[in-house]
C-alpha cells in the first residue's frame, strides 16, 4: 500500500500521467476516484482509464502477481454501497465464469474493499463496436457478417449455460486489433438490468430491449436474438432502430413499432440479410431465430450465395452496357464514374439554365419557325427545363453528398429521365434552324441522344443496384 508521502505525490500528478486524457478536466469526485483506485490493494497496479458506463469506470491495470494486463471495473459508490445488488452480483459472476469462449471477455473475480468493490476481468486490447460505427458508419457487408457471426458464437456458448446476456449492444460488444470479437458484460448485466428501472438503468439499453423485456415479462435467448437483430441493424445502416426522446418512448417503440426496412436505408443490402434482420425483430419471440446457432447459419448463408451474372441462352456474358448485370459491367473506378456522373448532370442542368435565361429567344425564334406549334412547343420547353432542373440538382445533391440510395432513386426515375434527356437531345436543332452552328449541330444531337445510356452505366457503376 501507499504511504501518505506517496499519496500526497500521487494527488499533484498531472491527470495526463494518471490516465486522463490530457484535455480533459476531470472533476473532485474523479480524482478522488482515481486515487482510491491506485490504493486498492498491492496486487494491481493502475495503468489508466480505459472507459466508462453506467456502472462505474473501467481502468487498464497490472496483475502483479501474473504480470498479465486486465481490466478492472469499479463500480459507482451507490451501487457498491447496495448489499443485495453485490450478493446477487457474485451469484451471477459464478455462472459467467463458466463460460470460456474467445468470442467471450472473460469475467476473473469481485473484489470489496471499504470503499471501492470492483471486478477483474479480461482486457481487450482494441475498440468498442460502438467506437467503430461512429467512426466509420455503416460497416461493408463481409465485415458486418463476420462480427454477426462471433457475435452469434458467443451467445450461442452463453445460452448452452442457459445464461442470458439481456443487455446485448454495441457498447457491450469489443473488437481487438485483429478483428477477434469478444462480447463483455454477461451476469453484471443480468445483475444491473433487476437492480435498475427504464428511467435509472444502464444508459442505452431501451434502444436495444426486446418487446418482452421492455414490458416487464419473462426473457429467454431469444431476447438477446432480437437484441443482436437491432445490433446488426445498426452495423450495416448506421442508424439505429430506435430512437426517441426518452428511455419510455424507446421502450414504447420496442413494444408497438417496427423499424423502417433496412433497405430503404441502405439499398445495397442483399435481399437475404434484410430478411434475417427483420426476422431476429419480430415482436412474437416464436417467430424469430430460436437459436443463435439458427441464426449464424442465416448470416453465413447470405455471404455464401453466389452471384448469379445474367447470361444469354448460349451461356455467354451479356456485354451490352444497358442489359450487362452488375458483375459484367467494367471495373471503372468508382470515384471517376461519380465524377462522369456529375459532369453529365452538370451539362444538362447548364442546358436548362440557359434555355430559362433565353426563354424569350426561343419563343420568339419557334414562333417564327412554326407559328403553329411555336407557343405550345415554347411551353413545353420551359417546363421540361424547370423539372430537368429540380431533377438534376437532386442527382448532384445525392451523388455529391455519396447517398448509398441514390442508384435506387435513379432507377426508379429513368423511364422520365430517358424521355425529358431524349426531347432535349433535339434542342441543337434549334440553333440549326435558326443558322447559328451549321451542321457540326447532328454531332451534338447524336452525342446528346446517347448521354442517357451513358449515365445510366455510370450510375449503376459507382451505385450497383441489385437484380431481383
Amino acid at each position: 500500500m501507499f504511504d501518505d508521502k506517496q499519496a500526497g505525490q500521487i494527488e499533484k500528478t498531472p491527470p495526463d500521467l494518471i490516465g486522463f486524457p490530457p484535455d480533459a478536466l476531470p472533476t473532485s469526485e474523479d480524482r478522488d476516484f482515481f486515487h482510491n483506485m491506485l490504493l486498492i490493494s498491492d496486487r494491481y497496479e493502475v495503468l489508466g482509464e480505459a472507459g466508462r458506463g453506467g456502472m462505474g469506470v473501467v481502468y487498464r491495470a497490472r496483475d502483479r502477481e501474473t504480470d498479465e494486463i486486465v481490466a478492472l471495473k469499479a463500480l459507482r459508490p451507490e451501487l457498491a454501497a447496495d448489499i443485495r445488488l453485490l450478493e446477487r452480483l457474485k451469484r451471477e459472476l459464478r455462472l459467467a465464469r463458466r463460460i470460456t469462449h474467445k468470442n467471450v471477455c472473460r469475467v476473473y473475480d469481485l473484489h470489496r474493499t471499504p470503499t471501492l468493490c470492483f471486478v477483474t476481468m479480461e482486457f481487450v486490447d482494441g475498440e468498442s463496436l460502438r467506437s467503430l460505427l461512429r467512426r466509420r458508419g455503416a460497416l461493408k457487408l463481409e465485415e458486418g457478417i463476420t462480427i454477426g457471426r462471433q457475435i452469434c458464437a458467443a451467445l450461442q456458448e452463453a445460452h448452452n449455460q442457459d445464461i442470458v446476456h439481456r443487455d446485448l449492444k454495441p457498447e457491450n460488444v469489443m473488437l481487438d486489433r485483429l478483428g477477434t470479437v469478444k462480447v463483455m458484460d454477461f451476469g453484471i448485466a443480468r445483475t444491473m438490468d433487476t437492480a435498475s428501472t427504464l428511467t435509472a438503468g444502464v444508459l442505452g439499453t431501451p434502444a436495444y430491449m426486446a418487446p418482452e423485456q421492455a414490458a416487464g415479462l419473462p426473457v429467454d435467448r431469444r431476447t438477446d436474438i432480437y437484441s443482436l437483430g437491432l445490433v446488426l441493424y445498426e452495423v450495416f445502416t448506421g442508424i439505429a432502430g430506435f430512437c426517441a426522446d426518452t428511455p419510455i418512448a424507446l421502450a414504447w417503440k420496442q413494444v408497438h413499432e417496427r423499424p423502417v426496412h433496412p433497405r430503404d436505408l441502405e439499398p445495397a443490402l442483399p435481399a437475404t440479410l434484410e430478411r434475417v434482420i427483420l426476422k431476429c425483430l419480430e415482436k412474437d419471440a416464436s417467430r424469430r431465430y430460436q437459436t443463435a446457432e439458427q441464426l449464424e447459419l442465416a448470416l453465413r448463408q447470405v455471404t455464401e450465395i453466389p452471384s448469379t451474372g445474367a447470361r444469354t441462352t448460349s451461356g455467354m456474358k451479356r456485354l451490352w452496357f444497358v442489359t450487362a448485370s452488375a458483375e459484367e459491367l467494367p471495373r471503372l473506378p468508382r470515384g471517376f464514374a461519380r465524377t462522369l456522373f456529375l459532369l453529365i448532370q452538370l451539362l444538362y442542368l447548364s442546358f436548362y439554365l440557359i434555355t430559362l435565361a433565353k426563354f424569350e429567344t426561343i419563343q420568339v425564334l419557334l414562333i417564327h419557325l412554326l407559328p403553329v406549334a411555336g407557343p405550345p412547343m415554347a411551353e413545353i420547353f420551359r417546363v421540361t427545363a424547370l423539372l430537368g432542373t429540380a431533377l438534376r440538382l437532386y442527382l448532384l445533391s445525392g451523388v455529391g453528398f455519396d447517398y448509398k440510395g441514390v442508384g435506387n432513386d435513379f432507377r426508379r426515375l429513368w423511364f422520365l429521365l430517358l424521355a425529358l434527356d431524349s426531347f432535349w437531345a433535339l434542342s441543337p436543332l434549334l440553333l440549326f434552324a435558326a443558322g447559328k452552328i451549321g451542321h457540326l449541330v447532328f454531332a451534338c444531337v447524336v452525342a446528346l441522344t446517347f448521354l442517357p445510356l451513358s449515365q445510366r452505366t455510370l450510375i449503376r457503376m459507382a451505385y450497383d443496384w441489385l437484380q431481383e
